[in-house]
């Protein structure tokens, strides 16, 4: 299954729910919203009510006082009157924000003012201090027409506020009925798509199982084909350099015994057979070598690189002395390595500085070591750089990387002897201590060896 789809469908999926978090807190906010609007509705509804008893009662106990000069009812109408106004303000404090309560409000609070004041002038006069006197029944009969107006103005009210009620209930069940239907719907599309998710998983997980078993199918053949390799590394370390060392040796003796009598035609081709068996029998050492290194697991020691170099410049001491090649290497690392496998790779890296010199300047070959740093994204690792030079004949970097290869020899070499698998051999060297290999040069001018060994 392709990565991409995997990702698209959980990124589907975690939008979704994501959508339905979202959703379902919108859904819960406005379903609280209207809950507070409702309970608002049924406050001011209160309130008018409030008003309407509180208007009732004033007026009441002012009739009352009216009748019996009972200053207790007085009292009470002075209370009344005061309730009627915090009744008032409390009403105009749900409503501050509609505009329409708003609007209403300075009209409730005139027709109150008059109606009070009203009130207050009929007590007046009917008290005896009075110096202006009015019919009473004249006077009672104009505050009823307030008192009309007011009551009218509370039912307009009040019919709105139940209006403005009921749409808001309505709206409420809407909300009480849609919400957990989209939720659920909703919920049902996200559980779809993750099973599909799992479904699709699933069916890869088999495919990767699948794929699992073959690749430890194809490990047990390649195990199998290994074994089958080094038996046959075994051959031709044994049986196959056993027929070659009778063919040089029989050759040797024929040319020993028989050479002076042979004709020269007759002794070059035997000398020619026995060149060949000489080169038959190293190709197979370097193949055997080269086979050795990737099925051997020796136990790594901690070596002294000085040391190597000192054996290796020790073999090849007879032909440094007489080419009179300057040979020189600075104070190198111990590392933690295999030591014969450490001895190969510097002898075949200095036999090929060796072999590949000019002949018209003095070879001169140096061993320096450095410690450098090479960064994998921001993380830093310290290497033992190890850098081997010549100014031999070269190379052209184009084709450096040919050189690594099995058999890879470069065209302009093919006249110096060798097997072309030595340079193979040291790059899988450089492999078993987890380093690496690399090369540059310039034709006519030298080569430099670069190998760099993980720092302990």
């Amino acid at each position: 299954m392709n990565k991409k789809l995997v990702n698209l469908i959980f990124g589907i999926s975690l939008g979704i729910l994501l959508l339905l978090c979202v959703m379902t807190f919108d859904r819960l906010s406005n379903f609280n919203k209207y809950t507070k609007i409702i309970d608002n509705s049924h406050k001011v509804l209160l309130a008018i009510s409030n008003m309407r008893s509180g208007f009732n009662t004033s007026i009441a106990e002012q009739r009352s006082y009216l009748l019996t000069k009972d200053v207790a009812y007085y009292n009470h109408f002075q209370s009344e009157k005061d309730s009627l106004r915090h009744s008032i303000q409390l009403f105009k404090k749900l409503t501050r924000e509609s505009k329409v309560h708003q609007h209403y409000i300075k009209k409730i609070e005139e027709q109150s003012d008059n109606r009070i004041q009203s009130l207050l002038l009929e007590i007046i006069n009917d008290s005896s201090s009075a110096k202006y006197k009015y019919d009473q029944l004249e006077l009672i009969s104009a505050n009823d027409e307030i008192n009309k107006k007011y009551f009218d103005l509370l039912e307009t009210v009040d019919n709105h506020e139940k209006l403005l009620l009921s749409r808001r209930l309505i709206i409420k069940e809407f909300e009480e009925q849609f919400t957990p239907f989209l939720l659920f719907i909703l919920a049902l599309i996200a559980m779809g798509i993750i099973i599909y998710s799992f479904v699709l998983i699933g069916a890869e997980l088999k495919k990767r199982d699948a794929t699992t078993k073959l690749l430890e199918e194809s490990i047990v053949e390649l195990n199998q084909s290994n074994t089958e390799l080094e038996q046959y590394a075994y051959v031709a370390s044994h049986d196959l350099q056993e027929p070659l060392r009778k063919i040089r040796l029989f050759s040797n003796k024929l040319l020993g015994d028989y050479g002076e009598t042979m004709e020269t035609d007759g002794r070059d081709m035997l000398l020619r057979m026995n060149n060949s068996a000489e080169k038959m029998t190293i190709l197979i050492k370097d193949l055997l070598s080269l086979s050795t290194l990737s099925s051997e697991n020796p136990i790594p020691e901690k070596v002294n690189l000085n040391d190597i170099v000192d054996e290796v410049e020790k073999e090849f001491e007879d032909v440094i002395q007489h080419e009179k090649i300057n040979f020189s290497h600075s104070d190198l690392p111990s590392i933690y390595g295999y030591s014969g496998q450490l001895h190969q790779l510097f002898q075949n890296l200095i036999g090929n500085a060796i072999k590949f010199r000019r002949d018209d300047i003095p070879l001169e070959i140096s061993v320096r070591n450095y410690v450098v740093t090479k960064w994998e994204g921001d993380v830093s690792y310290k290497y033992h750089h190890i850098a081997v030079r010549d100014n031999g004949r070269g190379f052209d970097n184009e084709f450096k990387n040919k050189m690594f290869t099995i058999f890879g020899r470069l065209d302009k070499t093919s006249d110096i002897d060798g097997t072309g698998i030595g340079l193979s051999i040291c790059s899988r060297i450089m492999q078993n201590h987890e380093g690496e290999l690399d090369a540059e040069g310039a034709v006519n001018t030298g080569a430099t060896f670069h190998l760099y060994f993980p720092h302990e």
